[in-house]
């Protein structure tokens, strides 16, 4: 009995996890490689500052808490990932012709800005020895060489990420639900500090129950959909009533918080690293930092309005119903009473637009508010980041589910070439 294996979609599970143990063996092992010249803990952070960076941090599979070769985590990645689509670069090259490698070399150029702006801000934040091998100063030689080591760590992250969606399991997500792990036990011994007031058990409370919504929608209503029913020309006819277009109910999952957080982190590291840079801007650059973070009504705002937005963003991506449309129109598929073509997008375009509103909506009340408590009581910010964690937990979970059963279903099939061919020469016999 001969097997055949492929590397990629048909791999078999086994080998998944293997080439997964590998790049996680790697992640953690840069995790704990410490970068040179950099020592002491964080300094110069206000609050609300450093409320925001820690709770980015969560859903980027970053390490501000402690400076390491792969501190930055894929916060760059997925930055440069969403700008790229966000600001509807991509749509641009596509009209252009732009090859698709050329497109890849250019979001890697975005991630390698993103990468040394954060660098940059993420450096200033500890104290730094003087490296006296160079052209410039001791202080500029260590600060270039700290920049580098930090930049040189995202792309690297980056590639781990790449390799694994490519021969592992589970692609960016398990960087994430790593982050998500350790996170959580470092942060366990606040859940007495919730518990030792009433004051802060009533918050407690109100998070429990946001939590439990949460884990309800997302178990229950994680694998369902909208079901839109098909016409096929070239159907047999019994199975009609069994062809449609599914739209699942939260058709972006996870994907708007991880990115929310990512997009609204990403001012913060612009503006700090201005100040650090550009004399006589710090003043300034503290400024902006004061009422963009999450404790804040604007920089909460902010939050919100991206969360609610890139849910709605991500779930046309995900559907796309124009190609949806060209495809049915090509096929020769139809919905009952919409005409082929810009009527079927329409119709399509509607009701995933309907779906990623409730689900917005539904992000915002049990994810997002929460948050508004930060400023009250910061010493509850994994506390009441819980709700938003869960779901970015739920979303990985439910990805690696699908992915681990289509792996398990593409190497169902074996093909026995020994048989064939010992049947074929005793017929000739």
């Amino acid at each position: 009995m001969a097997q055949i294996r492929e590397r990629g979609k048909f791999a078999s599970l086994r080998t998944k996890l293997l080439w997964t143990a590998l790049f996680f063996a790697c992640f953690m092992i840069g995790r704990y490689i410490p970068v040179p010249l950099l020592h002491g803990s964080a300094t110069g952070t206000d609050a609300a500052n450093t409320q925001l960076l820690n709770i980015a941090n969560i859903a980027t599979g970053g390490n501000f808490f402690y400076p390491s070769l792969f501190s930055l985590g894929l916060g760059p990645w997925m930055g440069a990932a969403i700008l790229w689509r966000f600001l509807f670069i991509g749509k641009i090259a596509r009209d252009r012709k732009i090859p698709e490698q050329t497109q890849e070399r250019a979001r890697y150029v975005v991630m390698i800005v993103l990468a040394i702006i954060q660098s940059i801000s993420l450096m200033s934040r500890y104290d730094i020895s003087g490296l006296t091998w160079g052209p410039f100063s001791d202080q500029v030689n260590a600060q270039i060489v700290i920049v580098v080591i930090f930049t040189a760590g995202a792309v690297l992250v980056a590639w781990l990420a790449k390799r694994n969606e490519d021969l592992g399991l589970g692609g960016i997500t398990m960087f994430i639900l790593y982050q998500i792990i350790i996170t959580a036990m470092r942060n366990l011994e606040t859940m007495h500090v919730a518990t030792s007031s009433d004051r802060y058990l009533l918050v407690l409370w109100l998070v429990i129950a946001a939590c439990v919504c949460v884990i309800l929608i997302g178990v229950f209503l994680g694998n369902a959909e909208l079901r839109l029913h098909v016409n096929k020309v070239s159907i047999d006819s019994g199975f009609i009533g069994v062809s449609y277009l599914p739209i699942k109910l939260n058709p972006a999952g996870a994907s708007p918080i991880m990115y929310a957080l990512s997009l609204i982190a990403i001012p913060q590291f612009v503006v700090h690293a201005a100040g650090v840079v550009i004399p006589g801007a710090a003043s300034g650059a503290g400024r902006f930092l004061s009422v963009w973070g999450l404790s804040s009504p604007i920089g909460f705002t902010a939050y919100l309005m991206l969360l609610f937005g890139l849910t709605i963003f991500f779930g046309l991506f995900t559907v796309d119903p124009k190609g949806a449309a060209k495809r049915m129109r090509d096929s020769g598929e139809y919905f009952d009473h919409v005409a082929p073509g810009e009527a079927t997008r329409g119709y399509i375009r509607r009701r995933v637009v309907l779906l990623s509103v409730l689900s917005g909506l539904f992000l915002v009340v049990f994810t997002g508010l929460p948050l508004y408590f930060i400023g009250t009581f910061p010493n509850l910010q994994f506390v009441l980041t819980a709700p938003q964690t869960l779901m970015i937990l739920l979303g990985v979970l439910w990805m690696l589910h699908e992915e681990i059963a289509d792996t398990l279903l593409g190497t169902k099939y074996v093909f026995d070439f020994r048989g064939a061919a010992t049947r074929a020469s005793k017929a000739v016999a």
